[in-house]
């Protein structure tokens, strides 16, 4: 008797191809692919190539078109293995997969011993009677996912599809398929961990955990364990309750095999958003002890306590409003896409980085999109650290789904995986059925959603399992989606407004906007310079060429950058310059979004930006691009985001500034106003304030007539807010025309490092707009501000690698486009 052996099988893995329906006049790449090649588990077909050097970058240039025969291939993995010296032969023996993508046929010894058909399951196969002392040879034959996929479609007919719609017929990442933001690389792989399992007699199945009722300072909790089988002879499950200060309980259970047991917890500390409070988790730990008390199972899981809640109603009328421990919380995120291509290759402190930058950004949420995959155990662990609700779409995107008996099973078990899997998270705030099926449904066929193949999977199938496996979180069947007709209504529910951006809208159209709660918006903008010229050959580095173009997945995604740069700000084909530019046209374009449907809380109660992240460097949607560069808008969605907001509103002839207190704290600090003439920049103060605005709350400060200069486009007034140490907590400001037509002072901007290089002081001769200070090997903490002259600003900066950092940093400033230079 002992606690589960482990014996990992990620060491020693060959690959070859052994079969393809096409080649793309790839003959050599092909006859050197069929050969044998190492291979790493966990990993994926496409970096076992790049490893073995038989293919180049495939996301250089136009790569990806000439790699396509990969996914058109069978590809044969193999490893051998000892039995484990550790493993009792006593005991029965299990091979587990935790992620095989996706369709393969696995042999054991010349035996076939199972198969799999769905990436995201995890599959356990006896095989003890299978097993040698010594040379076990394990092969898996992975199928090509798009002769698979293409041989369901043929048998069971197509069906209405965005993109490549064959790729609904196999459960596979789909954005793998090729998305609006993401390249066509359908990969195969043993993508998570392998290895042989053993346990004792009886075990730990499962884990679950909820919060029952919050009062003043307790709360009920429940913890619901699934065993294996019923308990015997004497053993017991011991359940633990604990944080850093104290065990809270323990309980010994009855000897059953499903056990639910409700805990008690005084002075309860509770898990908040990040900026409602701290993020205390408590350890619950069970074990299984046998009749000599000795463990011979056990388990423990991180576990938050708070209360979520879905209000769908406020005093008649429709609402759309997360409540948190009995709290209202405007929901500020960002939505997350899979961080890489080829998922293996993304580490865990690529996932801390892009996590901590979304916390550090005043988010409170990401939604995990339903075109990726249920993401890896570190993404929810993080989240529950750093305080990110996470809205989990289920995998199903833009598109009818099928809903034959072998394609409803298969969803069956990896939903129900999936939830045992997530449902302890304090993070994992709200299930969703899918993303956008109903709307396009609804859109492209202009019928009922009911009549759409797919719709029992969201309305009936995942509703009725989560009600037996997590009743208490709230679920929504698709996003967009509401009591409407018309899924996306801004009546009710939430809403996608794609109008802006994707339907050619500009982004000054927000003022109309009424939505309850906003999932997805956003505008594009390229990726970093720094990591979009490394995949352009150099007489391709500007705005025009193919292979920039090329790297731009959404139909007419250039032409519209192109557009909306036109109606704000100068336009520039160089690189750089139109790097700059259109980041900064996304930052303005989000900034304004953000701002506006902040100012309408409570009637609107959230907006999750599309998106935070990239898998890949392409001009896109992304705050953040694949090299883990910041965009301006990161910066400037991080001040709008910021708990304390200054609004600065035309009504009629008037300018009305206001305060918004978005946290849960009082604010006590003071406001001041400047008017800054054009082009001279010589700044004068109009008035300042001390104020004081409760928590969830708004004041107007001052009301002003508009100034002749501001309407006529020569001047602008900058309204800062300073906490009670007078330290700048957010600033912002009004023109009247367009920054086109405005003409900015030519700033002489200075940039030194202080503080053993911990800081990099900044100042400027003229008031600068929108200053960017770049360096690759420096993390900024802030960044895209405002700089008045007289102001020193001080940004905390970080090097990641000191042994190669040069201190020399890039400057660049709205000032240097907006210079009128004539007689």
């Amino acid at each position: 008797m002992r606690l589960e052996n482990k014996f990992y099988l990620n060491e020693n893995w060959k690959t070859k191809l052994i079969e393809i329906s096409r080649d793309d006049n790839n003959r050599e790449e092909i006859s050197k692919a069929k050969k044998w090649i190492d291979a790493e588990v966990p990993g994926a077909i496409h970096t076992d190539l790049i490893s073995s050097g038989l293919i180049p970058d495939p996301f250089f240039g136009e790569n990806e078109l000439r790699l396509q025969w990969i996914g058109h291939a069978n590809w044969l993995y193999k490893t051998s293995f000892n039995y484990p010296k550790n493993f009792n032969k006593d005991l029965d023996t299990y091979i587990v997969f935790e992620g095989l993508d996706t369709v393969a046929q696995i042999f054991l010894n010349g035996k076939e011993i199972g198969s799999s058909d769905n990436m995201f399951r995890k599959y356990s196969f006896n095989i003890t009677n299978e097993l040698k002392q010594k040379g076990n040879n394990l092969e898996i034959i992975f199928a090509s996912p798009y002769k698979y996929a293409r041989a369901q479609e043929e048998k069971l007919g197509k069906l209405p599809v965005a993109l490549n719609s064959e790729r609904v017929y196999i459960r596979k990442a789909q954005y793998s398929f090729g998305w609006d933001w993401g390249p066509e690389f359908a990969t195969s792989g043993i993508w998570r961990p392998v290895y042989l399992s053993q346990k004792a007699e009886y075990s730990i199945e499962g884990i679950k955990f909820d919060t029952l009722n919050i009062t003043e300072n307790n709360a009920l909790v429940e913890a619901r364990i699934t065993l294996n089988k019923k308990l015997e002879d004497g053993h017991k499950v011991v359940i633990t309750l604990s944080n850093e200060e104290n065990i809270i309980k323990e309980i010994s259970s009855p000897n059953e095999s499903e056990i639910k047991i409700n805990i008690e917890v005084p002075g309860v500390k509770l898990w908040w958003p990040n900026n409602y409070g701290e993020q205390t988790l408590y350890t619950l730990k069970v074990h299984i002890t046998n009749n000599e008390d000795k463990i011979i199972d056990e388990s423990e899981r991180k576990v938050g306590i708070r209360k979520i809640e879905l209000k769908l109603e406020e005093a008649g009328k429709p609402q759309f409003q997360l409540q948190v421990n009995g709290k209202p919380v405007f929901a500020k995120g960002a939505n997350w896409i899979p961080a890489d291509s080829f998922i293996p290759r993304v580490s865990n402190e690529k996932y801390r980085y892009l996590i901590q930058a979304a916390k550090n950004a005043n988010m409170n949420i990401l939604r995990v999109w339903g075109g990726g995959f249920y993401e890896n155990d570190i993404f929810y662990e993080l989240c529950d650290e750093l305080g990110l609700m996470v809205w989990q779409d289920f995998m199903f995107a833009c598109a009818s789904y099928p809903e034959h008996e072998e394609f409803i099973n298969n969803v069956t078990e990896e939903v129900t995986q999936n939830i045992n899997r997530l449902q302890h998270h304090a993070c994992l705030t709200i299930w969703c059925g899918n993303n956008e099926n109903e709307w396009i449904w609804f859109r492209e066929h202009n019928t009922s959603y009911k009549e759409m193949p797919g719709y029992k999977i969201y309305h009936d199938i995942i509703p009725g399992l989560l009600n037996e496996l997590d009743p208490v979180r709230p679920y929504w069947p698709s996003s967009p989606f509401g009591d409407d007709d018309d899924p996306d209504s801004m009546l009710s529910g939430n809403r996608h407004q794609w109008d802006i951006w994707s339907f050619w809208v500009d982004y000054n159209k927000v003022v109309k906007d009424e939505s309850l709660f906003v999932t997805e918006f956003g505008f594009q903008s390229s990726a970093g310079y720094d990591t979009i010229k490394k995949v352009l050959q150099k007489d391709e580095r500007h705005a025009q060429s193919k292979i920039f173009e090329f790297h731009n997945k959404q139909v007419e995604g250039p032409e519209r950058l192109f557009k909306f740069m036109s109606a704000h700000l100068a336009v520039r084909t160089g690189l750089e310059d139109f790097v700059y530019l259109t980041q900064l046209n996304q930052g303005l374009a989000l900034r304004e979004c953000v701002e506006h449907w902040q100012s309408r809380f409570p009637a609107t109660n959230g907006s999750i930006i599309w998106q935070l992240n990239d898998c890949w460097p392409v001009a896109s949607w992304a705050l953040i691009d694949s090299g883990l560069i910041p965009k301006l808008s990161y910066y400037m969605i991080k001040k709008s985001f910021n708990p304390m907001l200054v609004h600065l509103t035309k009504v009629s002839d008037s300018l009305k500034i206001i305060v918004q207190n978005n946290g849960v704290k009082n604010f006590n600090g003071s406001i001041e106003l400047k008017f800054v003439p054009l082009p001279s920049g010589n700044i004068e103060k109009i008035n300042s304030k001390k104020i004081n605005i409760e928590p969830l709350s708004k004041d107007e400060i001052f009301s002003l007539s508009l100034p002749a200069e501001v309407k006529e486009g020569k001047a602008i007034i900058i309204a800062t807010l300073f906490d009670e140490d007078d330290r700048q907590v957010n600033r912002n400001y009004y023109k009247e025309l367009e920054w086109k037509y405005i003409s900015l002072p030519d700033a002489k901007i200075e940039t030194t490092l202080t503080n053993k290089n911990e800081k990099l002081k900044v100042k400027t001769s003229k008031p600068a707009f929108f200053i960017f200070i770049r360096n690759n090997e420096v993390e900024f903490d802030d960044n895209s501000f405002i700089l008045l002259p007289g102001e020193e600003k001080d940004v905390a900066i970080k090097i990641k690698d000191k042994k190669v950092f040069k201190k020399k940093f890039a400057v660049t400033s709205l000032n240097q486009f907006l210079q009128r230079k004539g007689k």
